[in-house]
Order: C-alpha cells, then structure tokens, then sequence
C-alpha cells in the first residue's frame, strides 16, 4: 500500500475510535439509565397514561406523565433535576392535581432550615391568609420529622393520619426512596413533591401516585381565590418547587 494511502487509513481508524470510544463509553455508562425510562414509559402506558420527555430540560431523565385517578381527577406528574446534590436529594419528583387548586390552607414541610424555608414560601406572601395551626398524624416519628399546617376550621380531620405518615415515611424496598415530602395547595393546584437523592425508578412512580391520592382524599375540598394568581404567588409558588 502506498505510503499516502497507509496514513490516510491510520488517520480515518484515529478519527473512529476518537469519536467512538466516548459514544460507546457514554452509552455504556448510560444504560441503566435507559433502561429505567423505558420502564417508565412501558408502565405508564399500561395503565393508560400519557408519558412524555421534557426535553427541554436538557435532562434525559426528565419526563411528565398525565393521568387520572380512580375517580376520574386529573393529575400531572413531572420529574426533573436540581442544581445541587448538598441537600441530600437532588431530583424533584411532583404530582399536581390542578382541579383542586385555591386558597392556600395546608402545607407539610420537614421540620429543621428545610422546612423552615418551604414553610416561609408557603405562609408567606401566598400563604395563609389567617394563622394556621399544627395538627399531629399520631405517627412519632413522621411528627418529629414533618410539620402538617392547616387552617382553622378548614378540615375535620388532620391531612396525614398514621398509617400515611409510615407510607411517605417508609417507600418500598425496589423503589427510589425520597429523602423527604412536601405537600401544599395553591392557586395552581393541590400539589405534592417527593425530593429524591436520584433520578426515579418505575417503582417509585405509582407508589407515589398512591400516596399522593390517599392524601387527596383526605383533605377538604379547595376554597377559590378570590383573585387569580398574581406576580408574588408565582413566584413563591415556584419556590415551593425549588
């Protein structure tokens, strides 16, 4: 072979392997991943759900599903990434129920700064237009993890009793476990968020779903705004998201 020819040949296998070894490295490093999301998306469309990627987000483990519940309420569940793995969690995993959005008159949070500071976004400038009150699940260890707020008046029976307070406290073993829940209702819906250390799996996606419609049939129906949503209550509300 011509010496011209033997140099452009190691230069062509140079250039394949330069592109290729990372494509076949990143695919390689990716495939659990992969596999995770199409699971998502094959249980999702067994149960008759809409799955979609988030593309936008430039995540390739974003997605949102559209459902309904059992008794026909429509919900949205996204899944997206943080900035950040500081915190312990690192992926949000939200559901909203946008029928039952209105004034804002419950909230969980964690107890301790994280808590404090969802708890500050959701009392605040959207927040409880009267003083909310504490109520207890009965469950120990979810009271002295989570704090559940409630108007006066507004509910006759607490939000989280004890045997969902062991089920948000206690995800099944397959399932990617949150590393804490939050839950409040706002002009946008009743909305539910599980923070996650990683991005999650099939199991975590209907055991979630569940948690989230035992705590919607716990509470009281939503009391309208009596204005629609303004500048502030965006805000706070994507800070309740954040």
């Amino acid at each position: 072979m011509p010496w011209n020819l033997t140099a452009l040949a190691i230069a062509a296998g140079l250039s394949a392997l330069a592109v290729g070894l990372p494509v076949g490295l990143y695919a390689l490093l990716t495939r659990g991943q992969r596999r995770t999301m199409r699971a998502i998306r094959a249980g999702a469309a067994e149960r008759g759900w809409r799955y979609r990627r988030r593309r936008w987000q430039g995540n390739p483990t974003a997605f949102r599903i559209d459902g309904r519940t059992q008794g026909g309420l429509s919900w949205i569940l996204t899944s997206g990434s943080t900035s950040g793995y500081d915190r312990g969690w690192s992926v949000r995993l939200d559901v909203r129920f946008p029928a039952l959005g209105g004034e804002t008159d419950l909230a969980v949070v964690p107890r301790g700064k994280e808590g404090r500071d969802s708890a500050r976004s959701a009392a605040g400038a959207i927040g409880f237009r009267r003083s909310p009150v504490e109520l207890a699940s009965g469950c120990p260890t979810f009271d002295a993890a989570y704090q559940v707020f409630v108007l006066p008046g507004r509910t006759k029976q607490a939000p989280v009793d004890g045997a969902l307070a062991e089920r948000i406290l206690h995800w099944p073993t397959a399932a990617t476990a949150a590393h804490s829940v939050l839950a409040w209702r706002d002009s946008f819906g009743l909305q539910l968020q599980a923070r996650l250390p990683g991005p999650p799996n099939w199991d975590a996606v209907p055991y979630f779903l569940a948690v989230a419609e035992d705590f919607v049939a716990r509470v009281s129906p939503p009391v309208t705004p009596a204005a629609p949503a303004g500048f502030v209550e965006r805000v706070v509300a994507r800070l309740m998201r954040s």
